[in-house]
């Protein structure tokens, strides 16, 4: 990880002669304030095609050490990502702790931020590995990895293929890209440690579920622990995206000004065929005839999600639950964000569902839970409740209400809901979880029950 280091260093250096944004000494958070070239790129896409493409030299060999990997990634984010070279002084917990193992430069460009990482912790031979979702990227991750470093475990993340450079790059991706990194990253993992913990978020959960229902599973495995997971849109027509994406010059879903560092902010029919396909192979009827882990599976999402349909997801846990596959079902839980009323009748009884309160001032002003909040803490330096950044697509046809969501002070927070969007003008989709520090803890409380019961 120290030659990425050095090689940070170069790619800086050469970007400041080649990067008209470098000359002007703007940063990812500079850039964001600067108006007029936020709606610059909403209209022309500035930053919506990555450079061209270089060829990589990481096969997904699970005999290739997760250490080239971590350098390879690095290599093609540097060298794809037309702001890679930006300073980005977004300095996480998790960032600072890179900087102390030698991983990272103390001054943090955009590709720094979004490649993925390992966060070793001594000699411990446990890891946990965790998978971003669509349009995400490891960054993703800097807030929760702190949760499990502090349990003791070595933290790696992952790069999706298509991700962490431009959102075209996701037209040239599809599922199996992706599936094929997770599955290099989850049995290199378990090659390098005696205990693991698989993680995803949203589309990254679905990858989780997938592998782990594919045969029998590995006995290092603790658990799989799922954030906001991927089962099924609320838009029932995902299929027809690739006939859509056929269409001559009908490419984008949503256009955005992509000026989110972490995450892609424009949206290409593409991306949409690829996330159907990694839903499709976990829905029940695809799962039935195969063989459920035997492990305990940690779920959390908000029931008012606007992107998930979390009762296919109710109905998806109940099927994974079935106590005569899986002894250690008595251990799952769910970190519930919803309605009692929402919870389906059939739902299993001795599913353990845990609800958190919130009644302090940050909460009162919050219009409920988010899909893309659930990860990120209140103080996240980019994504928190003080932070730069703000998800402002639901404008995405109206200038005015656009720029007031992205620069006007004291708007509300929330899930996009048409409730939510009628009433409070302009409004921001929620980025952070005002539960953070209660999630941690269950967390804890859960990793603590698994290793009880791996002794």
């Amino acid at each position: 990880m120290k030659f990425i280091t050095l090689v940070a260093i170069s790619l800086t250096i050469s970007g400041l002669f080649s990067s008209p944004l470098m000359a002007q000494q703007q940063t990812c958070l500079t850039q964001l304030k600067d108006q007029a070239l936020m709606m610059k790129s909403k209209r022309e896409g500035l930053f919506r095609e990555p450079l061209p493409r270089t060829q990589s030299t990481f096969s997904f060999n699970t005999e290739q050490a997760f250490s080239d990997y971590l350098t390879a990634a690095y290599l093609q984010i540097s060298s794809e990502n037309p702001r890679a070279n930006l300073p980005c002084p977004v300095y996480t917990d998790t960032y600072q702790q890179l900087v102390a193992q030698g991983s990272r430069p103390e001054n943090a460009t955009i590709a720094d931020l979004i490649s993925p990482f390992e966060l070793k912790h001594g000699n411990s031979r446990k890891a946990v590995l965790l998978i971003h979702g669509l349009t995400d990227s490891p960054f993703t991750y800097h807030d929760l990895a702190q949760v499990y470093y502090q349990q003791g475990y070595t933290v790696r993340t992952i790069l999706l293929p298509g991700h962490g450079t431009a959102p075209a790059a996701l037209r040239d991706m599809d599922a199996d890209d992706w599936r094929t990194a997770s599955i290099y990253a989850i049995e290199r993992t378990l090659k390098d440690f005696d205990q693991v913990i698989l993680g995803g978020y949203s589309t990254g959960a679905a990858l989780v579920i997938d592998y782990l229902t594919q045969g029998p599973t590995n006995e290092k495995i603790l658990a799989a622990m799922l954030f906001s997971p991927a089962t099924e849109p609320h838009n029932k027509n995902g299929w027809l995206a690739k006939w859509i994406d056929a269409i001559p010059f009908v490419n984008w879903i949503d256009k955005d000004a992509d000026l989110d560092f972490a995450k892609y902010e424009s949206f290409p029919f593409s991306a949409a065929t690829a996330s159907h396909q990694a839903m499709s192979r976990i829905n029940i009827d695809e799962l039935a005839p195969r063989q459920l882990p035997n492990i305990a599976l940690f779920t959390t999402f908000s029931d008012i999600d606007t992107t998930i349909d979390n009762q296919v997801t109710f109905k998806l846990l109940a099927a994974l639950h079935d106590p005569k596959k899986r002894i250690k079902n008595k251990l799952d839980r769910l970190i519930y964000y919803g309605d009692d009323s929402n919870i389906p009748t059939n739902f299993p009884t001795d599913y353990k569902i845990i609800r958190d309160d919130c009644d302090n001032d940050t909460c009162k002003k919050i219009q409920g839970m988010s899909h893309i909040g659930i990860v990120n803490k209140p103080s996240n330096p980019y994504y928190g409740q003080h932070a730069y950044y703000r998800n402002c697509g639901s404008y995405l046809d109206d200038d005015t209400l656009y720029k007031a969501c992205k620069y006007q002070e004291n708007i509300v927070f929330g899930e996009r809901t048409e409730a939510n969007l009628a009433k409070h003008k302009p409004f921001a989709r929620l980025t952070f979880n005002p539960y953070f520090d209660k999630l941690a803890m269950h967390i804890n409380d859960f990793i603590n029950d698994i290793e009880s019961a791996a002794r």
